[in-house]
């Protein structure tokens, strides 16, 4: 596995995004008007608690006419004082993990669902560059959160732009976050259309760095062995207080599989599988 392929989703694979190379897809104005019209549809609304993109999240939501009809309200907090007084982030969250860490993105969002009183709110901490990167935190690094009454759900990404590129690349994959979610997937878009429902337990060999998330290598499912050659886009879920790793793999077949980590039972399940290949070039 290269540090270029663990950048990535899965359906994008090889060096990292650009300005000019963004995920494929909708561009933000579609993307913000898709969003609009899943939350309408559903009667919820959102709220945004956003650090190093400074606003541009908001920007592009309101961008929407009629989005005061679900859009509460952003805070927009760069101070670690303004994280603690207004979202109200633990300041021993700052101290032991640092503003650009998966544990303030959490608590980021979670205060801003609260303080808006918004059905689900989204947050982002990272570093836009072209300086502050530090050891195991390189320039790029973005950390999404997004908190719901019934979900938890965070993605760790590590953008190859320029400040301007990595702002706008985390925006959009907010976006993408949102819709997803709204309307039930949590896969990529650009993968397949049709994934199948699987949820069975697979025997995984991964590794386990002292620090960070386990990296499967192979699994085996159905009496068949997989390869593991690509890892895509990983994040975390809490489903009914049960804590999952998740992450999307991609086999030398081209096969593309979620697998789920049971973090509390030290357990792996096969939740879905695209068997076929995109009709599409993931290049």
């Amino acid at each position: 596995m290269t540090e270029d392929k663990r950048k990535q989703p899965i359906d994008n694979p090889g060096v990292g995004p650009s300005c000019g190379d963004l995920p494929a897809g909708d561009g933000a104005p579609e993307l913000a008007r898709k969003l609009g019209r899943l939350l309408t549809a559903q009667g919820l609304t959102l709220a945004l608690a956003e650090s190093c993109t400074g606003g541009l999240i908001g920007d592009l939501v309101t961008d929407v006419s009629g989005s005061s009809n679900y859009f509460l309200g952003s805070a927009v907090t760069y101070a670690y004082s303004a994280k603690e007084a207004i979202l109200g982030v633990r300041h021993d969250t700052l101290a032991s993990y640092g503003a650009v860490s998966p544990q303030t993105a959490a608590e980021m969002a979670r205060g801003a669902r609260r303080i808006f009183g918004a059905d689900l709110a989204v947050a982002v901490t990272g570093i836009a560059g072209p300086t502050g990167g530090l050891p195991g935190k390189p320039v790029g690094l973005v950390f999404i959160h997004l908190s719901t009454k019934d979900a938890e759900i965070g993605e760790r990404w590590v953008w190859n732009s320029d400040r301007i590129g990595n702002k706008r690349l985390t925006a959009e994959t907010v976006l993408r976050l949102l819709i997803r979610h709204l309307a039930g997937r949590t896969a990529p878009e650009g993968i397949m259309s049709q994934p199948v429902d699987v949820g069975e337990p697979v025997l995984v060999e991964a590794r386990f760095p002292a620090e960070g998330r386990a990296e499967p290598v192979a699994f085996s499912w159905r009496g068949r062995k997989y390869q593991i050659v690509d890892t895509g886009r990983t994040w975390d879920e809490v489903v009914d207080g049960q804590s999952w790793q998740c992450q999307l793999v991609r086999t030398a077949a081209m096969e593309t599989f979620e697998l789920r980590l049971d973090v509390q039972g030290a357990r792996w399940v096969l939740a879905r599988a695209w068997p076929s290949p995109p009709s599409r070039s993931l290049a």
